[in-house]
């Protein structure tokens, strides 16, 4: 059983084609022409096109799958890169084949699928985009449009070096594309002259993120040294800002032909080179629109006209000099009047990192009041109208596109429903382009990021964040909460009282405490937290859902329903409902259960945890075997979706595994039960999911192993004992001593 849902925890939140493509392949085509290159897929280490063996097709290997492999392009330390011929398109490809990693191949799969999906996501007229991936004949392989050019490396070889201002506009194109990277939450760990290339069209492509470096981000750094930025080599792990450091020497290269940090750049672009590759990260760009943007200055500096241009331009000046000097002194005038009577409004709109006030300012406020109040029935739909209001006065207010894109996903999260997510998706990249040097966008990126399980970015964006503006309670509160994500739970601690310290009054912090204390078993201090944060707002329906959940994990289930009950009464969403369904499941009232999970159902139809809590119900009663299959596919098909917005959410994954595992889908669960435990091996809720997962497979062996696990991390005791899943378990002699039948224990609340 998905215990409960977890509690309460976020504020507010053309490319060139061949002409034949569509014929069929020329299966002599074995010569690798120079001037060929395929987005995504350039072979790993090998910095030039093909290598020693391009153009042969190694050993017997003409096919993978229904794939013919029609040329090798290239071999590196990743794997071998093909143009292939997709005979259900019928096309030409880009097809990476990786080698072999050493990992579990079921996780290498998962986790190959997992990228694919996330990349698939980054659309932009520079990046190539990602068509499929899939494993045949034991490799795991991906493919990509195939797209006749040449790298930049070549090209510089061929050329010579780039003068600054087509330098400018090649790294300027890069940096927007490597922004879209960012913004889904993917870093490029290789950029260097040979992953982008110019098409045969003059279009700068972005190639090689994504799935060839994150399948090795454990095994090392990975990358190429002269473009390795120090703290990488150092073997520290990868952020936004090592890959600008990269962006840096792409474009000392482009200009003079070396990597070397004494070459000397062109005048233009030298402080832009200097400030990529600074060693100190943090005196880096923030963000990679912030470089394109000073490069696309560069762009705007007109050449140095001639003598003759001057001297017409001279006399032209004289001619109007009477008028415009007249006027200029009007102007001056008007600039200074501006000044005196709004400097105070000035002061106000620093502060708060606008730069002009419209007259959707103060809907942008108001918009903010309410989302703060996101407890309330109507108040998140309330803030998306206001915040869009703002946007409509003013659509470059950075500020409340980042509004916008939090009020979207608190939308998300309160029902499931994935227009949302693209939504708040959509609006956070929209900020991050707009303004990326706001603690606001960046807070907001940072926040759905970690919401998504890309924890390392996430945490990266909100510390920035909360650098930016260290006195935002709303800073710190998020990076508490990502950290908690993380099992940081000591740095969690110090960030959540760093808000508390800043904005006492505020009910969100004790209760955004409350919910980490609850995920470590720390009922005592969670329940504390969170009647403090009722202190505040009494009639709060989530912190009455969290509160509920502090005395159902406790077994306290009068408790925990009156808790519950009032929270449904407040807002009758469906998480307090499912909360709800388990008070009647773990007092056995299967029937009661029942009709509670089928509510939640009817209000949150896209939640698969409701579903899946159905079915359960289904299965412990004993007389609905039919409904229970239904609910666990249903469950299932909803689980999956969600799998492919937040990959990397070990509850999804670990709830997805037991659904299949419920289907008795062994070769379906098995991989997800292992990759839940490896994204959250210090969670007891997620090893207590995968221990109920295994005992449903009759695997009582690794059932008990997670069971214990989850005793030791936290997991209540008196919760597992009730649970019907556990039950044969318990008189199982190598069951843990306080499952035993024998263990004497009051299932109200206290421990032995």
């Amino acid at each position: 059983m998905a215990e409960v849902p977890s509690p309460e925890v976020t504020q507010s939140q053309d490319v060139s084609r061949d002409a034949d493509a569509t014929r069929a392949p020329d299966p002599d085509a074995t010569r690798a022409p120079d001037s060929v290159l395929v987005g995504g897929a350039q072979g790993g280490t090998t910095e030039k096109l093909g290598g020693p063996d391009a153009g042969q097709i190694s050993g017997q290997l003409k096919a993978w799958g229904d794939f013919q492999l029609l040329q090798v392009l290239g071999r590196g330390g990743f794997g071998e890169v093909y143009r292939a011929w997709d005979p259900v398109l019928e096309r030409e490809v880009a097809l990476k084949l990786l080698l072999p990693r050493g990992m579990d191949p079921e996780l290498e799969f998962t986790t190959m699928v997992a990228e694919a999906r996330a990349m698939a996501k980054v659309h932009h007229p520079n990046i190539v985009p990602v068509y499929g991936v899939d494993r045949r004949e034991g490799r795991v392989g991906f493919w990509s449009e195939f797209v006749r050019g040449q790298t930049l490396n070549a090209l510089i070889a061929a050329q010579g070096v780039m003068d600054e201002r087509n330098a400018a506009a090649t790294v300027g194109a890069l940096c927007d594309a490597l922004g879209a990277v960012h913004a889904a939450g993917l870093l490029h760990r290789d950029i260097k002259p040979g992953n982008a290339m110019r098409d045969q069209s003059g279009r700068v492509l972005l190639m090689d993120f994504g799935l060839s470096q994150n399948l090795l981000a454990g095994t090392g750094w990975s990358g190429t040294p002269a473009y390795m930025a120090p703290e990488v080599a150092a073997g520290n792990a990868a952020t936004a800002q090592s890959d600008l450091y990269s962006m840096g020497v792409l474009l000392r290269f482009l200009t003079t032909g070396s990597v070397a940090p004494v070459t000397a750049v062109p005048q233009q672009l030298a402080g832009i080179v200097k400030r990529a590759t600074e060693t100190d990260a943090r005196l880096r760009y923030a963000s990679a629109a912030q470089m394109g943007a000073e490069l696309a200055a560069v762009l705007q500096i007109k050449p140095e006209p001639d003598k003759r241009d001057k001297k017409a331009k001279k006399e032209k000046e004289e001619k109007e000099k009477g008028f415009w000097g007249f006027a200029r002194k009007w102007v001056w005038v008007a600039i200074g009047l501006t000044f005196v009577f709004g400097t105070q409004m000035w002061t106000k709109v620093k502060q708060v990192g606008v730069s002009v006030v419209h007259p959707g300012y103060q809907d942008y406020l108001d918009a903010n009041e309410a989302l703060a109040r996101y407890d309330k029935p109507g108040y998140t739909e309330k803030a998306i109208d206001l915040y869009l209001s703002a946007l409509k006065s003013e659509p470059k207010d950075a500020l409340a596109e980042a509004g916008l894109a939090r009020a979207y996903w608190r939308k998300y999260e309160d029902t499931s429903e994935a227009r949302w997510a693209d939504e708040a998706n959509a609006a956070s990249a929209k900020a991050m382009t707009m303004n990326a040097s706001l603690a606001a966008v960046q807070m907001t990126s940072g926040m759905i990021h970690a919401a998504q399980g890309k924890s390392d970015i996430g945490i990266e964006e909100l510390e920035k964040a909360a650098n930016l503006d260290p006195k935002s309670a709303d800073a710190h509160g998020l990076l508490a909460n990502a950290y908690r994500k993380q099992g940081r739970t000591e740095d969690a601690r110090k960030e959540f009282q760093q808000a508390m310290d800043l904005d006492d009054e505020n009910w969100r912090w004790p209760y955004l405490m409350g919910a980490m204390q609850i995920d470590t078993g720390d009922f005592t201090g969670a329940e504390k937290s969170l009647k403090d944060a009722l202190e505040k707002t009494s009639e709060n329906a989530r912190v009455l859902y969290n509160l509920g959940l502090v005395y159902l994990k406790e077994a306290r289930l009068d408790e925990a329903q009156k808790a519950l009950q009032k929270s449904v009464d407040l807002d009758p969403r469906a998480d307090p409902i499912m909360a709800l369904g388990q008070v009647f499941y773990r007092k056995s009232d299967f029937a009661s259960a029942i009709a509670t999970y089928k509510r939640a159902t009817d209000v949150a139809p896209n939640q698969f945890d409701s579903w899946g809590n159905l079915a359960e119900a289904y299965a412990a009663d004993g007389k609905h075997e039919t409904e229970a299959a239904e609910a666990f596919k249903k469950a299932v098909v909803l689980a999956e979706e969600e799998k492919k917005r937040t990959p990397d959410d070990a509850y999804t994954i670990s709830m997805l595994g037991k659904y299949y595992a419920s289907l008795h889908e062994t070769e379906r669960a098995l991989p997800l039960l292992r990759k839940s435990i490896a994204l959250a091996p210090k969670d007891p809720d997620t090893a207590e999911s995968v221990a109920e997962a295994y005992e449903v497979l009759g695997m009582r062996k690794e059932a008990l192993e997670f069971l214990t696990k989850a005793l030791q991390l936290g997991y209540p005791v008196n919760y597992a004992r009730a649970s019907p899943t556990f039950h044969s378990l318990r008189s199982d002699p190598n069951a843990p001593l306080v499952m035993g039948d024998n263990y004497s224990m009051k299932i109200t609340g206290g421990k032995k």
